[in-house]
């Protein structure tokens, strides 16, 4: 199993955080140091890292689709002037390519280059035809000024329809270069570029303040970004609410903790630690969560309880909601020894005797499944449980616990480590009651 450390310095309320992800890490200290950073950019890295060749693959696949929305312009007019002119050349183009989006595969590659090429050739043809055609000298000066054709040239139109297809093959090919170019560079600016973009970041960019490490050796270096070889995903739930399906559609944690929920990963079969897991949560929720469609034939959430209740995952409670992500993700195969969980105060919703119910399921998912958990956590209860548990379970070598203390500048705070002494911790919880003190009789 990979040991990762994960730093962030000078950034936001954070002056110093130096976290090591072994097994269970649990985080705490008071609101505003800076926890629910720490999360989001963990996400970010590890996710980042995992997808930055689809992302790229993304993009240029987008590049093409664009100019065919260019091309799109004139072949509607066209297809308007010429009756027998296909309506969906064009768009069967498009859709083809966002297919073959789904996977950056050298065989999706290679197919969205014929798709490109193909589409072209069928434009070129029809253009030639309209050139060639008793139609208005004004409307074919149009088209091919919006195409960049010169309308005074003296050779054919065939001649000229096709000088501008190899432009545009041309075109096409550069893209597909630049973006191979990308590939191999895996350069450390366009790294961060892609993450600002997909994840729809509007923060400052730590490019220069943050790192993480895979068994000592850097995922950010020489300008470069490396690959992790033992962390493929990271799912961040910053509140149970996220299963609601009014998601925020700008939240990107949100949407992907949905998505995982409804879709399960396909080819594999589940582990024996995952069956036993999936039986106890069942058990604590008194039924069972499934995905099933909806009067207008979209996926919903669904809660069956024991006695035959069935309605919406939307409409049970909050602190049933936290225990459900946990066993659909399961079911679906989306947590294992390749996962991160990060998780911000997961008992808000949840009484005290299911904030150590789930705690104990913290532990297990580490243990049987092989999970790395972050927990961010005000709750003492928490604190305890998984300090008690991860020892009765045996994982407590691997459970270390931070605090973040204010430091000597304002508004920051610096990260302490604590390995499995959480004394520190409580005696940050009782300012509470020093406060109750202060305030009451």
């Amino acid at each position: 199993m990979s040991h990762y450390k994960y730093t962030i310095r000078d950034y936001h309320a954070i002056e110093l955080a130096n976290i090591m992800l072994d097994g269970i890490t649990v985080v705490s200290g008071e609101n505003g140091c800076g926890k629910s950073t720490l999360s989001r950019w963990l996400y970010y890295l590890v996710n980042g890292a995992s997808r930055f060749d689809f992302f790229l693959y993304q993009d240029f696949i987008s590049s093409l689709q664009r100019e065919f929305n260019y091309l799109d312009a004139v072949y509607q007019d066209l297809r308007m002037t010429m009756a027998s002119t296909p309506s969906s050349l064009i768009y069967d183009g498009k859709r083809r390519l966002e297919e073959l989006m789904a996977s950056d595969s050298e065989d999706n590659l290679h197919q969205a280059m014929i798709v490109y090429h193909n589409t072209l050739d069928r434009f070129g043809v029809v253009l030639s035809d309209y050139l060639k055609g008793n139609y208005p000298k004004a409307s074919k000066d149009r088209a091919l000024k919006f195409l960049g054709i010169d309308s005074g040239s003296s050779l054919p139109a065939h001649q000229r329809v096709s000088d501008f297809i190899i432009r545009q093959k041309k075109s096409g090919e550069e893209s597909q270069k630049r973006y191979l170019e990308a590939k191999d560079r895996r350069s450390q600016s366009e790294f961060f570029s892609q993450l600002k973009f997909h994840y729809d970041i509007r923060e400052e960019i730590p490019e220069e303040k943050i790192e993480l490490e895979e068994d000592k050796v850097s995922l950010l270096k020489n300008r470069k970004v490396g690959y992790l070889y033992n962390l493929r995903r990271a799912i961040y739930v910053n509140t149970p609410m996220a299963v609601s399906e009014d998601v925020a559609v700008d939240n990107v944690f949100w949407e992907d903790l949905q998505k995982i929920m409804i879709y399960p990963v396909k080819g594999r079969e589940r582990t024996k630690g995952e069956k036993k897991l999936i039986i106890r949560l069942q058990k604590l929720i008194k039924g069972s969560v499934t995905a099933e469609k909806d009067d207008f034939d979209q996926l919903e959430l669904r809660y069956k309880r024991e006695d035959g209740l069935d309605i919406k995952l939307d409409d049970v409670a909050t602190g049933m909601k936290t225990f459900s992500y946990i066993l659909r993700l399961i079911e679906n195969g989306y947590l294992d020894d390749q996962t991160l969980l990060l998780i911000d105060e997961p008992e808000a919703h949840l009484h005290p005797q299911w904030v150590v119910e789930f705690a104990h399921i913290l532990v297990l998912l580490n243990k049987e499944l092989g999970v790395k958990v972050m927990v961010a956590s005000h709750h003492p209860n928490m604190v305890a449980a998984i300090q008690a548990i991860s020892e009765k379970e045996g994982v407590k070598d691997t459970t270390i616990f931070y605090i973040a203390l204010s430091s000597d500048k304002p508004f920051k705070y610096v990260y302490g480590e604590l390995g499995n002494n959480v004394e520190e911790i409580f005696r940050s919880f009782n300012f509470a009651y020093d406060k109750i003190s202060q305030y009451g009789v």
